[in-house]
């Protein structure tokens, strides 16, 4: 649920009894996350974490709608007075653009091991959009990034794990992933704690994802402005960047980075192409401007990304 109360811990659930749907995961997991530190997925909004260490403090930023499951370890995540204890059993889900701190706990027998995902704005309002269409009951309007931490159940679960072994597969991961996606976010977005994103459903939100869409169409473009986007939609500039906000976790242009970021990630594993040329197509002027943005979104840089994602490390997860 939404975690109105000061702390939420998540108490948790040992491997031994955990469910088979749940056990299988973990190891999956496990088996996906070979390195110490950020280990890619073939899908850039896909990834997992593994820290053999404590981490006494650090601060990170959120934006959009966010996902992680820990199979090991645990991390405590402050969010203004909200604190959340994600640990093994439990999932956490994280909407909105908002600064917030982290404590790691792992050790190299026990380390922090999780599976995190960034769910895309299109995504999530398609979701909503369905939803709406059935869901006659939802959460008051609440203020501020949404936070929730609840036991991780079988369905989530299964969805997770087929997401996981599509990896294995570049056809299963081209076909198969985009589907689990789906899932996992219409069972995290059918969540009490999101209730309050499906009020925000109405007739403007086919503006907000035409808007998507122009975006998509355009991010390329250095001068792409709010003003023009909103134009494109009728909608005021202000109105339109609030809306979309509210809705998506993450404003029209750090959306549109995202967009350039993951085209330019496609680009480098699809044909191999120089740093400086994946920057060039997908809108940025400066290489270096592209890695440093490229190395935040993705946990390394384009290169060392694209070799770690060479075929055989693809076919061996």
């Amino acid at each position: 649920m939404l975690t109105n109360s000061p702390v939420q811990a998540c108490h948790s659930v040992h491997t031994d009894n955990a469910s088979p749907a749940i056990a299988a995961l973990s190891d999956a997991v496990r088996k996906f996350a070979k390195t110490e530190g950020v280990t890619p997925s073939p899908l850039g909004s896909v990834w997992a974490l593994k820290l053999s260490e404590c981490l006494p403090y650090h601060r990170g930023r959120n934006k959009g709608l966010s996902v992680a499951v820990a199979v090991s370890g645990l991390k405590r995540v402050s969010l203004g007075d909200k604190q959340i204890v994600n640990d093994p059993g439990h999932v956490i889900a994280f909407h909105g653009d908002a600064s917030y701190s982290a404590v790691v706990e792992g050790t190299p027998a026990k380390p922090y091991l999780a599976l995190k995902l960034q769910l895309s704005p299109e995504l999530i309002a398609q979701t909503l959009v369905r939803l709406a269409e059935t869901d006659a009951h939802a959460s008051s309007p609440a203020k501020g990034a949404l936070i929730s931490c609840e036991p991780l159940d079988d369905e989530l679960a299964g969805s997770l794990l087929r997401l996981v072994t599509s990896f294995r597969d570049p056809a299963d991961c081209n076909v198969l992933a985009p589907l689990c996606l789906q899932e996992i976010c219409y069972r995290i977005l059918r969540s009490d704690a999101f209730g309050v994103l499906r009020t925000l459903v109405s007739a403007r939100d086919e503006r907000l994802v035409k808007a998507l869409r122009y975006i998509e169409t355009h991010a390329a473009r250095p001068e792409l402005t709010i003003a023009e986007i909103a134009a494109e939609v009728a909608m005021s500039p202000s109105h339109f960047a609030h809306g979309f906000t509210a809705l998506f976790g993450q404003s029209p242009l750090q959306y549109r980075k995202q967009i350039r970021l993951d085209r330019a990630r496609q680009h480098l594993l699809a044909s191999n192409a120089s740093v400086a040329r994946a920057a060039e197509v997908s809108g940025y002027a400066s290489t270096s401007h592209f890695t440093r943005d490229f190395k935040s979104a993705f946990g390394l840089a384009p290169r060392q990304y694209a070799e770690t994602l060479d075929p055989p490390r693809q076919n061996d997860t």
